[in-house]
């Protein structure tokens, strides 16, 4: 219908298709992604036209404007035996017990995540790092005028560094699966976020094991389509762990932090305090360190620097998931929620701004 009425091309998404050639800009044809449970269309229609006839058309959910994200960071510049290694980083010190205890180590299942996939979402990774060992691959590259997977902006590896880093990360042994949605800016727009989220669906259906998480540390405004992109992922199996924001003020304003089946991740410090730029409320559903946070970066293959946000937090939430996987085996996404909190430790956190919730501190499995 849409290529009879508007004398638009369709071009029907291909997840596989490791460099897009179609372009994020589309003027001149109907991009079509097919989910589970609908079927996403993005073309430049009159606004007249889409709010008066579209979204009358029996069968339509509902239409929105694309949004652009935004990353949550700024700059400072045991079932099977456990490890425990020297660290001088407070952040893996930190997750390993339940009450603040350093001791300059970090103990966690030996396993470390072994065959379980984490998808970073985000800027690209350098995948050459040395924290990375040949457990980084190229997923696919999802944003306007991005030649390759390299990451040409830095956070995206930092990410990656925590989630699994052999010195920075939380599950040392996990794969890394580099989803680049984000430009050498840092801009990330909703097509390319679209574009990486049937992407990691579709691997994951394609995958044996079926061991996924996807960490998304961006926000953009509320979008009831970005929810539904998350429920989409968990409603496959997929673990999706996403970033709080950074704005101090209500979680749920924001997506995709306001989905109800992602794991929402908010930021600590060094004292258990919530970071004074982290979001909170409701939709938070644990906190993990996110200031002062040392891990991969972009500039040589031993790079390093400190980065703050709740973009930090959140590798690490999924890392944890990558560490009790490897454990315990995997659980729908719901239950391993619900595994992570009854782990970590309650009502630690303080300084949470009109909090009459409880509130849960990452722990690891070990």
């Amino acid at each position: 219908m849409l290529s009879t009425c508007l004398e638009k091309k369709i071009n029907i998404f291909d997840p596989f298709a490791v460099s897009q050639e179609v372009s994020n800009e589309v003027e001149n044809e109907v991009l079509v992604f097919h989910f589970d449970k609908f079927t996403a269309y993005f073309c430049d229609f009159d606004p007249h036209f889409a709010m008066n006839v579209l979204s009358k058309i029996e069968g339509v959910l509902l239409i929105e404007k694309p949004k652009i994200a935004s990353l949550d960071r700024s700059i400072i510049d045991l079932l099977d035996g456990t490890t425990r290694s020297k660290t001088t980083l407070y952040n893996l010190d930190r997750i390993d017990t339940a009450r603040m205890k350093y001791d300059g180590f970090y103990t966690y299942p030996t396993s470390s995540g072994k065959e379980v996939n984490v998808y970073i979402m985000d800027t690209g990774v350098r995948m050459t790092h040395d924290e990375f060992k040949d457990r980084v691959i190229l997923g696919g590259v999802f944003c306007d005028e991005c030649k390759d997977g390299d990451d040409e902006y830095g956070h995206g590896t930092h990410v990656a560094g925590t989630v699994a880093g052999t010195t920075y990360g939380v599950a040392k042994l996990a794969n890394i699966i580099n989803v680049r949605v984000g430009d050498a800016s840092g801009s990330i727009d909703f097509l390319a976020i679209t574009k990486g989220v049937n992407y990691v669906i579709n691997a994951h259906k394609n995958d044996t094991k079926k061991n996924s998480i996807i960490n998304m540390s961006f926000h953009l405004e509320y979008s009831e389509a970005m929810v539904k992109l998350v429920e989409e992922c968990t409603d496959n199996g997929i673990h999706v762990v996403v970033s709080a924001g950074n704005s101090n003020i209500d979680a749920c304003s924001i997506t995709p932090a306001a989905a109800p089946s992602a794991i929402t991740v908010a930021c600590s410090d060094k004292s258990d305090q919530m970071a004074y730029f982290s979001n909170y409320g409701p939709c938070v559903d644990i906190y993990a360190p996110g200031v002062k946070i040392l891990s991969a970066y972009i500039k040589s293959d031993t790079d390093n620097t400190y980065l703050d946000g709740t973009s930090m937090s959140a590798p690490h939430v999924a890392g944890a998931i990558a560490l009790y996987i490897s454990v315990y085996g995997n659980l729908p996404p719901s239950d391993m929620t619900n595994a992570i909190i009854s782990l970590s430790t309650k009502n630690l956190i303080k300084e949470i701004p009109n909090n009459n919730d409880d509130s849960y501190l990452l722990r690891v499995p070990h």
